[in-house]
């Protein structure tokens, strides 16, 4: 039975209809994303359990649902990663104040969900229906349960957990921290436990900690570790005070300990002011290792908050640096298409494209910087360019040992009053002297997510004002620099309340 026939005999279902109202109410917003998942009404945050079960991908996300306090996990389902249907919450808290983060395991019979219930531990849910609606929390939850700890986090701290299986038993992580106040001059440390039978836990001690790379403040919450090819693991994770990262490296199954050989950002900006956020991820059924985001809003709550970003890719290249791509099924969105090539722009042009305009878009280019200090994009671009979001690349490192930067800058981005000011997303990209910059630029009406020569990605809120502001330029400063070819497309709505606003 396909995905349309299964939510179709569920019958009618009252939170479902709900959540339908609560779109269509919003789909006057011009900034809700044409297709990027966003919450039916209300308040989102961290993605949670990301996972493929029986051919279908669940999401699952921090929300409060309408007239509620606490926080539940919401749910949502797609065959392709990319049109997701509503589902009813999928869990309610009880024992726990709040259903806070947490991850999923896919097994042959069923799918074991660990969560952190706030002022109570970690917790334990499984379902095993077609569409993971049915949830039965463990009896005995919290299965890892609070324990009192010192000034310096000792014994050890609770919070978001992740969960995977080895021979022996489940092994669980509690991304937490240590040595410190959270965001000042704390340290990050992943806990382990290990079970098996699900109810009993024993603590192993840490996976990894210490200040590897981060900065001082940075916890190592909301992990999620899995195997990512040659060899290595990923642990993708979330700080408090810069978001999005990640360590690659070894995992020894034995001493359970991770090495990692080098760390990377993911969010590139501010934390909580229109960025990228905490991550979800999981091991889909062809192998491929997937993380999604949320992306936090620059603007008051407008009767709902948050969006995620489009699934990523992330793999190693032969030389074990990472990957970062969109999800290969994202092109089935690509509609009409326009094709521009060879086109040269000399200090201080910025040159409209012409036929190459929307704010659901998707560009895909190749460019040469030559001479110029800074080449990019303008798009979201009113036709007297008064608003616009730039996307710029700048070839010359500052000094010798520094990298090449990639920039998304939301300065001029909008005319709005009611929005908080942000600093541009400024990432560092290693890219040789004569090497091409390739750009993946997907445009979706309050968002822009840039993905950089398959090793660095961007990802900003914009909130254009004028109905104008769909055009796209191409630019040069400082020198000349050519737009090899460019390829654009109109993407299709993945929601059916908004296709006709």
């Amino acid at each position: 039975m396909g995905l349309a026939e299964q939510l179709e005999a569920l019958g009618p279902n009252k939170q479902m209809q709900q959540f339908q109202a609560a779109r269509e109410a919003l789909a006057g917003d011009k900034h809700r994303p044409w297709y990027h998942f966003s919450p039916p009404g209300s308040v989102m945050n961290d993605p949670n359990g990301l996972c493929q079960w029986q051919g279908l991908y669940h999401l699952f996300f921090q929300y409060t649902p309408e007239g509620e306090s606490n926080i539940h996990w919401g749910h949502t389902v797609s065959e392709d990663l990319v049109r997701w249907h509503d589902l009813p919450v999928a869990l309610y808290p009880d024992q726990e104040k709040d259903c806070f983060s947490g991850q999923t395991l896919v097994e042959d019979d069923r799918v074991i969900a660990i969560y952190h219930g706030t002022e109570a531990g970690n917790a334990v849910a499984t379902a095993s229906d077609p569409l993971l609606i049915d949830w039965q929390k463990h009896p005995d939850n919290p299965v890892i349960p609070m324990v009192d700890v010192d000034d310096n986090g000792y014994p050890y701290r609770v919070f978001d957990p992740c969960i995977w299986k080895e021979n022996d038993g489940y092994y669980a992580l509690s991304g937490v921290f240590k040595d410190g106040a959270r965001s000042v001059d704390c340290v990050g440390i992943d806990h382990v436990f290990r079970s098996v039978d699900l109810k009993t836990w024993e603590h192993l001690g840490p996976l990894v900690e210490g200040n590897y790379a981060t900065e001082p403040g940075e916890d190592y919450a909301v992990p999620n570790f899995w195997p990512i090819g040659n060899g290595k693991h990923m642990l993708l994770f979330f700080s408090h005070k810069r978001g999005g990262q990640y360590f690659v490296g070894d995992y020894d199954s034995a001493t359970h300990q991770f090495s990692p050989d080098y760390h990377g950002r993911l969010n590139n900006g501010p934390l909580v002011i229109g960025s990228l956020h905490a991550p979800s991820a999981t091991v889909d059924d062809s192998g491929r290792y997937i993380g999604i985001f949320n992306v936090k809003e620059s603007r008051d709550e407008q009767g709902w908050r948050d969006i995620m970003t489009l699934p990523y890719h992330l793999s190693l290249a032969d030389d074990d640096s990472l990957l970062i791509q969109p999800v290969e099924e994202m092109k089935s969105l690509r509609g009409e298409h326009v094709a521009l090539s060879s086109i040269e722009a000399g200090a201080g042009e910025d040159i409209v494209l012409d036929g190459v305009s929307g704010s659901a878009i998707e560009i895909e280019a190749v460019i040469e910087p030559g001479d110029a200090h800074e080449v990019g994009f303008r798009v979201l671009r009113s036709p007297d360019a008064e608003e616009q979001t730039r996307i710029s690349f700048f070839p010359d490192a500052i000094r010798k040992f520094d990298n090449p930067r990639i920039q998304i800058d939301g300065t001029s981005s909008s005319n709005r009053t009611d929005l908080v000011s942000r600093t541009p997303e400024i990432g560092h990209i290693d890219i040789a002297e004569d090497e091409p910059l390739r750009l993946r630029v997907f445009v979706d009406r309050s968002i822009v997510e840039v993905f950089v020569n398959d090793v660095q990605s961007l990802t900003l809120r914009a909130y254009p004002d004028r109905d104008d502001s769909t055009g796209v330029s191409f630019f040069a400063r400082g020198g000349t620099a050519k737009l090899v070819s460019l390829d654009a497309w109109q993407m299709d709505c993945i929601w059916p309340e908004l296709r006709n606003t």
